[in-house]
Order: structure tokens, then C-alpha cells, then sequence
């Protein structure tokens, strides 16, 4: 048969069968006197049995091997190589599933779990987000992300926003040392053992954290929020 014909049978395309003879999985037929190859049913078994395999998950090159040398020790051992491959993918997908889960469950799809522990409100997002991979490599910082998926933290962490939130020009001085005080506190107890930024990693955080605050609200956090991240 020519090759059109094997192609429409196997149900792949033409540039497919010549790729798999580039690739020296499929041996070619010698030519005919017309000057075209003639292909037959073993081709055809050929091209099934590569079709299949690649479609289990082995390279091209591990199912050309396969189809040529079925039963032998070297093909068991290509399928065990990508069955162990398979199952480390499927762990990997199941991880990355539970972790998109627990973003949708959360309201923080496209956050790391350090960055959705680090924002309390979708204002908090940028900043949430580059404190955590400046922070990704430290073994702290999944001691941090814990702390503050505490309850009992994040609600005083709210109760601490609503308050920020709160601050303008009728805000007396005597309030803002207050609540410095008690941000400072919360800071140094959830974040003990992280080191400090960079001074220029910390301003591009400060200018993050600014956006649509008043100037009140701009002062308190240049001169005092200035966590040990």
C-alpha cells in the first residue's frame, strides 16, 4: 500500500509516518520500481502499536524500542521508567489540585499559601505578594504563613486594619501611638526569626502599601510599620 493509505488507516497523517522514519522508529519499506514505497500490514502494526504507546506516556523514541523488541527485559524497564514518571506527575497534579482548591476556598486564586496568609484584604494583595517571594526560599516562612492563618491572629489583625482604615486628620496623636504599639507587638510575636529586607526591597514594598492611602495614613507607615519584612 502507499503511504496515503497506511496514513488514512492508521488514522494518522502523512507528515506523521515520515517524522516517525526521521526519527528512525518506523523502518521504510524499500521502493518499487514506480519509484514508491510499499507498505504493509506490519507497517501498519507498527504504527498502531507507536500510536499507543506514546499515548501511555513513553517518549517516541521509548515506543519505536517497544514496538521493535516486545517481551524483552530492556522494554519492561522503559515501562517501568515511565509508569514511575506517571506517578510522580500524578502526585505533583493532585498537589497542585488541593492547592488550587484551598485558593478557591479561600477567595486568593494565584496566591502562594504565604502570600493568601499575608493579605487580609484585596488592598493587601501586592504587597502580600512580593513579601512572600522575596521571603519564598526562607525556612521561616511557613512559620510566619501559620501564624497568621491563626483565627485568633487574624482577627486582631482585623481588628488592627479597621483601625488603620480609620485614621485621618481628626485622629489624635495619643490614638496612633496606640496602635503602633499594638501593630509593632503583632508584628514582632507572628514574623520572630525573619531577617530584614533590603532597604530598597523595603520601598518597593512601602510604595506598594501606600496606594490610596491619605497622607495621615502614609506617615504612620514610613515612620512606623516597618516589619522585620
Amino acid at each position: 500500500m502507499r503511504i496515503s493509505a497506511l496514513a488514512e488507516l492508521a488514522g494518522v497523517t502523512v507528515r506523521t509516518i515520515r517524522y516517525y522514519h526521521q526519527m528512525g522508529v518506523l523502518p521504510e519499506p524499500p521502493r518499487r520500481s514506480n519509484g514508491y514505497r510499499d507498505y504493509t500490514g506490519d507497517h501498519l502494526v507498527a504504527v498502531l502499536r507507536i500510536s499507543q504507546l506514546t499515548g501511555s506516556g513513553l517518549s517516541l523514541a521509548q515506543a519505536g524500542a517497544v514496538a521493535a523488541g516486545s517481551g524483552s527485559s530492556s522494554t519492561e524497564e522503559a515501562l517501568d521508567d515511565v509508569d514511575r514518571a506517571l506517578e510522580a506527575k500524578i502526585t505533583a497534579l493532585t498537589a497542585q489540585r488541593e492547592r488550587l482548591a484551598r485558593a478557591r476556598a479561600g477567595h486568593h486564586v494565584g496566591l502562594s499559601g504565604a502570600a493568601a496568609a499575608l493579605s487580609l484584604t484585596r488592598a493587601d494583595i501586592p504587597v502580600a505578594i512580593v513579601i512572600a517571594h522575596l521571603y519564598r526560599d526562607h525556612p521561616q516562612t511557613e512559620v510566619l504563613a501559620d501564624a497568621l492563618r491563626d483565627p485568633q491572629t487574624r482577627s486582631a489583625l482585623a481588628s488592627l486594619q479597621e483601625r488603620f482604615d480609620a485614621i485621618d486628620g481628626t485622629t489624635t496623636d495619643g490614638e496612633l501611638g496606640e496602635l503602633m504599639a499594638q501593630a509593632q507587638s503583632l508584628v514582632a510575636e507572628v514574623a520572630d526569626g525573619m531577617p530584614p529586607l533590603a532597604e530598597k526591597q523595603l520601598q518597593v514594598i512601602l510604595d506598594l502599601a501606600e496606594k490610596g492611602l491619605n497622607d495621615r495614613q502614609k506617615d504612620f507607615v514610613r515612620t512606623g510599620i516597618r516589619p522585620p519584612f
